[in-house]
């Protein structure tokens, strides 16, 4: 059986002030290089035939970690960079501060998949670029007769889009037949985190109840 192992970045600078910087400045913080070697320890025994992460600087830098702990040996060039799967556009909230990206989310009533502010990706932009991320991982799957073991590195927002589209699909095919079957391993591992201090974007989302959406995927 192919294995896909789903990762979210860890903490970054920004997660850590509750502030929206830019990609370049929204680096990993000091306890999220914590996070991502001790990730990369846990997953040692893996060897990775294929890696993907987002074009953003603190999941490349998460997938550096992974695989530096390896016990594999990897070559220079190995992380593919995927902008299918960069964290989702927010429009006009883009590099606004976490509060008042709550605040305006909040007036809405709207749950945070489904909020479209202006110049924002909507849910249906970010399911469209998933679906073809996914199209490659099934053109990798299906090359050759041997089991493929890919670690994609995304983010959050985007890890949430993805396990809903992927429930409304199974939904809507269930009574079709399929080349394949999808099972869930493990959701939401996060042993390899026990020893270090929540990051402070999860304990915020777990105080707002606008967030409930995200909490799940904060820490993996």
């Amino acid at each position: 059986m192919s294995l896909v192992y789903f990762v979210r970045h860890g903490e970054s600078v920004g997660n850590h002030l509750l502030e929206g910087l830019s990609p370049d400045e929204n680096i990993l913080s000091e306890n999220g290089h914590l996070q991502a070697h001790n990730l990369g320890i846990h997953l040692q025994n893996v060897t990775f035939t294929h890696v993907f992460a987002s074009p953003y600087i603190r999941a490349i830098s998460t997938a550096e970690h992974i695989l530096s702990e390896s016990k594999a040996v990897y070559s220079d060039d190995v992380i593919v960079v995927d902008p299918d799967i960069r964290e989702r556009n927010l429009g006009i909230y883009e590099e606004k501060s976490t509060t008042e990206l709550v605040k305006a989310l909040m007036k809405t009533g709207d749950d945070y998949l489904d909020w479209a502010p202006e110049g924002a990706e909507t849910r249906l932009d970010v399911e469209r670029r998933l679906e073809s991320f996914l199209k490659k991982i099934e053109m990798i799957v299906d090359s050759g007769l041997e089991e493929k073991t890919i670690l994609v590195v995304t983010h959050c927002t985007l890890m949430v889009h993805l396990w809903h589209y992927l429930l409304q699909t199974m939904e809507k095919l269930q009574d079709e037949a399929q080349p394949r079957e999808l099972e869930v391993v493990v959701a939401h591992g996060s042993d390899h985190l026990k020893s270090l201090q929540q990051d402070a974007f999860s304990s915020f989302a777990n105080r707002e109840k606008s967030l409930a959406s995200r909490k799940s995927c904060m820490q993996q």
